[in-house]
């Protein structure tokens, strides 16, 4: 109940914040010298931004919010963070840490605690390697074209469109390969020559031939992709990993082989096809995973909600009764940054959750908090863990 209270709080400071800057005597705030408040009160006098900013609002129900976040075993917490809670967190914060306090009211508390640096999202980019040695850096900011002697590769925001030239396949087929790596707080969005495409998820690397061969279309993978690929039965998709392959006509699925010792594959629609040495191929429906890890006897297929496996490319991190230290680590890929926890006991802690791959990581940190007995601190790139005292 003390967090329902504390909740409902916030929810009714935030309404007076937006009152209060719409009247005319928060002009004020702009005859302040300090630089960072005259940007923040210049984004919220944006015509139209606090209108904008209290439909979204208004359409917030803290209590069913509250509801769910809860505790699960002592140990688990739900948390779903959507744009209007970070609206609400905006306005309060912006409030408090430039104003204080209302007329004859409650001081409000600091919402967000110190921090020495601020963590950006990730965005698109990546580097590629040309089979003729070459390099081009690719972001959402490059347009044009690039050719080799046996492609043109349209480059936009949207990613790169990878097409074989019609005079070049009629030659003999060489087992040459392009190599597309995505940093650490980088994502991307390719278009094979067959027409599959391929979202590409931080730290990640992918291998694929100038040309497809007579047989099957096999690519090389480490990291994690979504590959909607397109359907030719004459020539069979193939992912290659370290711990085995994933064999499709034409479907949707999510790989994760981060680990050189393990593989999952999730299925949206379609189907496919595990192989992996003398073990026999094992059919995937769609709605299931299979994972595997080197040296189990067999992998394991069960029925998941897909939604927490694909959800990355769709811009949402989707957890559900997570441990804290896996959902660190895919918050640090985008994020970049590293992360330390004070005791083995907090990277146990399981949490669950719907997460903005693009909101402000203080901001879920923040709501993170308002649930557990965690305190996050960030510092230089790196954000420590604690027990709260």
């Amino acid at each position: 109940m003390k967090k329902m209270k504390k909740w409902n709080q916030i929810f009714e400071w935030s309404k007076k914040a937006r009152a209060y800057l719409q009247e005319e005597e928060s002009t004020s705030f702009l005859d302040e010298e300090h630089p960072v408040i005259r940007r923040v009160v210049e984004r919220l006098s944006e015509p139209g931004y606090l209108r904008k900013k209290g439909e979204e609002q208004g359409r917030f129900d803290a209590d069913a919010a509250f509801r769910k976040l809860h505790r699960r075993n002592g140990r688990r917490l739900f948390i779903r963070v959507g744009s209007a809670a970070a609206v609400i967190a905006l306005i309060v914060g912006s409030v408090v840490i430039y104003r204080g306090s209302f007329s004859g009211e409650e001081s409000l508390p600091k919402v967000f605690g110190h921090v020495s640096s601020i963590l950006q999202p990730g965005k698109s980019k990546a580097v590629l390697h040309l089979a003729d040695g070459r390099m081009l850096v690719l972001d959402d900011t490059l347009r044009g074209k690039v050719e080799t002697g046996e492609a043109v590769m349209e480059v936009d925001s949207a990613g790169l469109v990878y097409e074989v030239k019609e005079d070049s396949l009629t030659k003999e087929k060489t087992r040459e390969f392009h190599v597309m790596s995505i940093p650490r707080g980088g994502e991307f969005h390719l278009v094979l020559a067959d027409g599959t495409q391929v979202w590409l998820n931080s730290e990640t690397e992918l291998r694929f031939p100038v040309h497809f061969s007579e047989g099957d279309r096999r690519v090389y993978l480490r990291g994690e992709a979504y590959f909607d690929v397109k359907k030719d039965a004459a020539h069979p998709f193939v992912v290659s990993t370290s711990v085995g392959d994933i064999k499709v006509l034409g479907t949707a699925f999510n790989v994760s082989a981060y680990d050189e010792k393990a593989i999952a594959a999730t299925l949206e629609k379609g189907s496919i096809c595990y192989l992996r040495d003398s073990l026999d191929g094992v059919l995937i429906k769609p709605g299931e995973q299979l994972s595997y890890e080197e040296g189990a006897k067999a992998p394991v297929v069960r029925k998941v909600n897909t939604r927490l496996y694909t959800g990355w490319k769709e811009n949402l991190f989707c957890f559900e009764e997570q441990r804290l230290d896996q959902i660190m680590s895919t918050l640090a890929r985008w994020y970049d940054f590293q992360v330390k926890f004070e005791s083995e006991e907090l990277k146990k802690l399981e949490l669950s959750g719907t997460l903005d791959k693009y909101s402000d990581i203080q901001l879920l940190l923040r709501l993170f908090e308002l649930g557990t007995n965690v305190k996050f601190e960030i510092r230089n790139q790196v954000i420590y863990v604690r027990k709260v005292k």
